[in-house]
C-alpha cells in the first residue's frame, strides 16, 4: 500500500520533469538557430572567410569584441558542420602554428562537447528516430572501445563531424571518452592546416613535407587503429 502511494507521488514529479524537458527543447531549437544565424552573419562580413588577412581586418574593425566574436562564431558554425580545417587555417594565419593549432583544436573540442550534450539531453529521442541507420552502424563501433574507436574515426578524414557528434550523443558512449579522444584526434589535421594558414610562401620545403607527411601518417594511424579495434573482443577502455 505504501509503495503504491509512493509511486503515485513520484508520477506527478516525473510528469513535471518531462514537461520541463519538452519546454526546454522547444526553446532550445530556435535559440540555437538564432545563434547560428548570428554567427553566419558575422562570418559573412569577413568576405573571403578562409583568408587570414581578411579575418585580421575584420578583427581590427570589431575592436575589443573581435576575438570573442570570432571564437563564439567559429564554435557555433562548427556545431552545424562548418569545416574545422578552415578554422585551423585561419588560426594559423592569425596566431602562428602553435597558438593557432591550440585555439582551433580547443574550439573544435568545445563544439564537439556542446553538440554531444545537446543531442544527449534534449534531442536523443528525435535523433534516434531521424538517423536509425547511422546509429545502428556507429553505436556498436563506439560502444565497445569508445576511446580507441573515436580516435580512429577522428584521424580518418571521412564522414560528417557534426553528424558523428550528434549520433554519439544519442548513443550510450561516455561523453568524457568521446570528447577527449575527439580532441586528440583533431590535432594532426589542425596542425597541418595551421601550417598552411601560416602561409605557403613562408613555409620551407621541409615544413610542407612535414605537414603533408603528418596528415598521411594520421590517416594511416586511424586506419590501423580501426583494423586493430575490429579484431579485439568487446570490452570497455
Amino acid at each position: 500500500m505504501s509503495s503504491s502511494s509512493g509511486s503515485d507521488r513520484l508520477m506527478p514529479k516525473a510528469s513535471t520533469i518531462n514537461r520541463l524537458q519538452a519546454s526546454i527543447r522547444a526553446l532550445l531549437k530556435p535559440l540555437i538557430a538564432c545563434l547560428v544565424i548570428a554567427g553566419l552573419v558575422k562570418m559573412a562580413s569577413l568576405g573571403e572567410y578562409a583568408d587570414p588577412q581578411a579575418v585580421e581586418q575584420w578583427l581590427t574593425a570589431q575592436g575589443v569584441l573581435g576575438w570573442p566574436l570570432l571564437v563564439v562564431s567559429g564554435v557555433l558554425l562548427m556545431l552545424v558542420g562548418f569545416p574545422r580545417q578552415i578554422v585551423a587555417f585561419i588560426g594559423g594565419g592569425l596566431l602562428g602554428v602553435t597558438a593557432g593549432t591550440l585555439l582551433s583544436t580547443a574550439m573544435a573540442a568545445i563544439a564537439c562537447a556542446t553538440t554531444f550534450m545537446i543531442s544527449r539531453y534534449f534531442l536523443q529521442a528525435w535523433v534516434r528516430r531521424r538517423f536509425p541507420g547511422v546509429i545502428a552502424k556507429l553505436h556498436p563501433l563506439l560502444a565497445g572501445k569508445p576511446y580507441t574507436a573515436t580516435l580512429a574515426i577522428r584521424l580518418l578524414p571521412i564522414g560528417s563531424n557534426a553528424l558523428t557528434n550528434i549520433v554519439a550523443g544519442a548513443s550510450t558512449i561516455k561523453g568524457r571518452a568521446f570528447v577527449s579522444a575527439s580532441a586528440l584526434g583533431y590535432v594532426p589535421q589542425m596542425l597541418t592546416f595551421a601550417l598552411m594558414g601560416q602561409g605557403m610562401e613562408q613555409m620551407s620545403s621541409w615544413q610542407i613535407s612535414v605537414s603533408l607527411s603528418l596528415l598521411v601518417c594520421s590517416v594511416l594511424l586511424g586506419a590501423h587503429l580501426y583494423r586493430w579495434y575490429q579484431q579485439q573482443p568487446v570490452s570497455t577502455v
